[in-house]
């Protein structure tokens, strides 16, 4: 019988044999290509997130300040682009400051850091809004009825490219300090094509419901409401029972 090779045992006060060495090095280099191909694996098959962009350095924006529910600037359609709402937010987790209703329905300028998805726009303030010249163009609120619309709360500004993905149980926990600190919330949903709307959200009086919304974030909803059609996007007005 062969007798056995010395340099195959080991001892723990002598060197580790060089045989063991290159096997140890041989199998943990394959178990890390193994994980690197699981991971990989595991990647590709996630449903990509749809996000927004962040624009290219500060953006402003002329146009007429709703202070209800959240400040908001309506920009009114030229001959180049259609109208469009601007909803206005500080840095980080809130909403746009105090201060600004003495300017509703005025028209002003905003500047900051825009997100952009869908033709929606939240502007991260660099400086307070400031009554802009020129002439105020009337504010258009065409009332659309009641209707009942299945979607999500989401945080607009996550929901528009801030945090990836910004909606569903995974959000949810972001999405409510985001609703308490003022962010305005939108109502998203999706139709038969698949096609994505979203509205603002609002209580029957047309005002906030900061508190309400937090509360079901992320959660799939049935609500009932009125729409209200402005200039770029719809106020859904949803009965503050409806969230309790």
């Amino acid at each position: 019988m062969a007798e056995p090779d010395a340099t195959d045992f080991f001892v723990g006060y002598l060197r580790t044999p060089l045989r063991l060495v290159r096997f140890v090095a041989i199998a943990a280099g394959m178990l890390l290509l193994g994980a690197d191909a699981v991971a990989l694996l595991l990647y590709r098959a996630q449903a990509a997130h749809p996000t927004g962009d962040w624009g290219d350095g500060e953006a402003a924006y002329e146009g007429v300040l709703v202070a209800r529910p959240y400040p908001i600037v309506l920009v009114a359609a030229t001959a180049r682009e259609p109208g469009h709402a601007v909803l206005l937010v500080s840095e980080g987790k809130h909403g746009a400051p105090p201060g600004l209703e003495p300017l509703d329905g005025k028209r002003v300028h905003a500047q900051g850091y825009a997100l952009l998805r869908d033709g929606l726009v939240v502007l991260q303030l660099s400086q307070m809004p400031r009554a802009a010249e020129g002439a105020t163009p009337p504010l258009a609120a065409t009332p659309l009825g009641e209707r009942t619309i299945t979607g999500e709360i989401v945080d607009s500004k996550c929901f528009l490219g801030a945090m990836n993905p910004g909606e569903g149980k995974v959000h949810e926990p972001c999405a409510a300090l985001c609703l308490l600190g003022g962010i305005p919330p939108l109502f998203a949903s999706r139709g038969g094509d698949g096609r994505l709307t979203y509205r603002l959200l609002a209580d029957d009086q047309g005002g906030p419901m900061p508190e309400q919304a937090a509360a079901h974030a992320g959660q799939p909803l049935t609500l009932t409401g009125n729409l209200i059609r402005l200039e770029g996007i719809d106020l859904f007005a949803v009965k503050r029972a409806a969230l309790e």
